[in-house]
């Protein structure tokens, strides 16, 4: 119980994973401290032990990091809890300038810097990416001097008031569909700390661990990848390029690289050549997240790693849910096979039954999430930033059934349609003709239309077309074949479905084709 007039807030986690505790106290009225978190300088990071291998052999210890951190928090000196807006991603500055944030209590923005998104949120610092900053001063900032690496960090020239940002607020992000929206996920200094915490002992991350910086750190995976092996006391392989390039296997290669995380569209692509420059490394542990990898792929993978005594994590997660909500072990594959594992320590999940459309499983259903990680709520600009936490339990939009306690996701709950008054999945529809070397994607249409992009042999897209119609029991016409020479991409690796019911009104391909 606390005294009477006194509210204590207490983040109590685990020591053995390098996560710090504090209690603070304030009496009623008095604005809370902002929460800080310090992935550089814990009691699981030794100075001189490796925190970030980069390009071309150079590796910067704790110690060292932790200079170029108490620089960057120099330039961020603020009176009160500043918005930090990085546009960059890879890269050493953005780093840097995201760690010395978050032990500075400071809100990070991992935005684009265009006119729209910096006028909507009024950060009071933005480090822009390499050729970024041509319309800054126009928006009312100065730069404040150069960090090192030769990037540029820039001020807001007229001072905002310090407290109108909710004190445990840590990080905006972008959801996977709002890249360049300034609609972006509040997520506190709690949920950051506590979901890193449940990644690290989900997938026993020890300090001996590398893991590279294959996905942007500017989303909730390649971010969740930072924040766990750091908070840890592991290293982490920086590098800007695409997981699937020669320069990328090179670096992973002389860095000592232990670990690979990617998603779907990555891993489909991952051929024979790959599999050659992967028994050069050190890679034991590799991590898939991001969209349905379906389990022929699930299966490859699996052996693969079982073959170099390694581990293959199929993982499911949501920006909204800071990072990770479910964790498959290994052990569990093959008899697993087709479920995203279990709720992450600390996390429940739960299916709300409904009848969600006319080929629903047994006990399936809105798919909810409680526990390390769930947002304060959404932003559209800086008035939502006072807000505090505005979602317990978090509706993730999926669907899905629980098995033993395994979740098993089945679609998106806005990808129902009706075909001839039948309500059906497209995410079913394209789990029932998968093909990892013929990506398919299926998207609705109208006059009780589907369609079904491919990208590779048309014959075979053609018979998976009449497996969709019979699956149906609709007439062949009301299931169309699109091909394309590739599926477009979100940011974030997943299939573009907008861009393709997009090219379904104009009936016109975009520039992906």
């Amino acid at each position: 119980m606390c005294p009477t007039g006194v509210e204590a807030v207490k983040h109590d986690f685990r020591p053995a994973y390098g996560l710090w505790t504090a209690v603070r106290r304030r009496p009623q009225n008095v604005p809370m401290p902002p929460a800080t978190l310090d992935l550089v300088t814990h009691e699981q990071a030794p100075p001189r032990a490796p925190a970030v291998h980069l390009v071309g052999g150079r590796t910067l210890s704790y110690g060292d990091l932790a200079e170029l951190v108490r620089q960057a928090e120099r330039a961020l000196r603020h009176d009160g809890k500043a918005l930090v807006l990085c546009a960059g991603d890879r890269d050493l500055p953005t780093l840097v300038t995201y760690l010395a944030a978050l032990r500075l209590g400071h809100t990070v923005a991992f935005l684009p810097s265009s006119s729209e998104i910096v006028s909507k949120y009024r950060p009071e610092f933005v480090v822009p990416a390499a050729d970024g900053a041509e319309n800054l001063p126009d928006l009312g900032y100065e730069p404040v001097g150069r960090l090192f690496d030769g990037s540029k960090m820039f001020r807001r020239r007229a001072a905002g008031p310090a407290d109108d940002i909710f004190a445990d607020t840590a990080l905006l992000l972008a959801t996977s569909g709002t890249t360049g929206s300034p609609k972006a996920v509040r997520l506190s200094y709690g949920g950051l700390a506590g979901n890193s915490a449940a990644v690290v002992r989900a997938l026993g991350i020890t300090a001996a661990e590398r893991a590279p910086t294959t996905l942007p750190i500017t989303r909730a995976y390649g971010l969740s990848i930072v924040n766990s092996h750091l908070l840890a006391g592991a290293s982490i392989v920086l590098t800007d390029r695409s997981p699937l390039s020669l320069a990328t296997w090179d670096h992973l290669t002389r860095a000592g690289a232990t670990s690979f995380a990617a998603v779907p569209t990555t891993y489909a692509a991952f051929g024979p050549a790959h599999e050659n420059l992967l028994a050069r490394t050190r890679i034991r542990t590799m991590t898939q997240a991001g969209a349905w990898l379906g389990d022929e792929l699930t299966l490859r993978f699996a052996e693969l790693m079982r073959r170099r005594q390694g581990r293959f994590f199929p993982m499911y997660g949501q920006t909204e849910a800071t990072s990770r909500i479910a964790c498959l072990d290994p052990a569990d594959l093959p008899d697993r096979l087709g479920s995203v594992g279990v709720a992450v320590p600390g996390g429940t999940i739960t299916v709300e039954q409904t009848r969600v459309h006319d080929r629903a499983r047994p006990g399936e259903g809105a798919v909810h999430y409680r526990g390390p990680g769930v947002m304060l709520g959404y932003a559209t600009g800086r008035e939502d930033l006072a807000r505090g936490a505005e979602v317990d339990v978090l509706d993730t939009g999926d669907l899905g059934y629980l098995r033993d306690g395994y979740l098993y996701l089945t679609g998106r709950t806005k990808r129902i349609v009706k075909v001839l008054g039948v309500r059906t999945s497209l995410d079913d529809l394209e789990r029932l003709v998968e093909r990892p070397d013929h990506p398919a994607a299926v998207v609705g249409g109208e006059d009780d239309v589907v369609y079904l992009f491919g990208a590779g042999d048309p014959a075979v897209h053609e018979g998976q077309r009449r497996r969709l119609a019979e699956a149906l029991g609709v007439p062949a016409k009301h299931v169309v074949v699109r091909h394309v020479d590739r599926l477009p991409q979100t940011a974030g690796g997943k299939v573009d479905y907008r861009a393709l019911t997009a090219a379904v009104r104009t009936r016109e391909v975009g520039p992906w084709n």
